[in-house]
């Protein structure tokens, strides 16, 4: 599971951060990168708000990651790919990469579910690919030219078979039945 990637380096500073007095801004980095890609971003602003406002102000890579937990939380896509450019620390490197790859994925699947078609330079400014990117990530899309700009359209996917709600009705029937017997 993805979210367990981080696991136990989350747990190992989220201990580290509760036995040291003052935490260096390497373990607050880290917490907060690790927060963000686990989508826990209440935790990532309580973190924010737990900081030092001396090592806000001295860091500037916790400002950054601070920047990243607001566009997060107002869902601005847009923000987040500008605020993501930034040369992050070794420490950190591994761990926005994976964020920014997680964050693309959920972009394009959110596209193809909300959008019939899309044109390419649109999505290449919202995710912030470069064309041959853009290619790369939208293989199994179909394109259209439209005069001298490109149209995507995203495949279908196909709909998760639901059960009835009848049925579902008979087996919640059958089940309380058989537990009160």
């Amino acid at each position: 599971m993805q979210q367990d990637k981080y696991s136990d380096t989350l747990n190992k500073l989220e201990n580290e951060e509760l036995e040291n007095i003052s935490p260096g801004a390497e373990i607050y980095q880290q917490l907060m990168a690790i927060y963000l890609y686990q989508n826990k971003l209440a935790n990532a602003k309580l973190l924010w708000m737990r900081i030092s406002n001396n090592l806000k102000e001295q860091n500037k890579e916790l400002a950054q990651l601070n920047l990243l937990n607001l566009a997060l939380q107002h869902n601005n896509y847009a923000d987040f790919f500008k605020h993501i450019k930034y040369d992050w620390s070794e420490t950190n490197k591994l761990i926005i990469d994976d964020l920014l790859v997680k964050q693309r994925e959920e972009l394009l699947n959110l596209t193809a579910t909300a959008y019939v078609s899309i044109y390419e330079q649109n999505l290449m400014e919202m995710a912030q690919l470069t064309p041959d990117e853009l290619k790369n990530v939208c293989l199994d899309w179909t394109r259209e030219q439209d005069g001298d700009k490109l149209i995507l359209l995203p495949k279908l996917k196909e709909a998760t078979p639901r059960i009835a709600s009848d049925d579902q009705l008979l087996k919640l029937t059958e089940f309380v039945s058989f537990l009160e017997n």
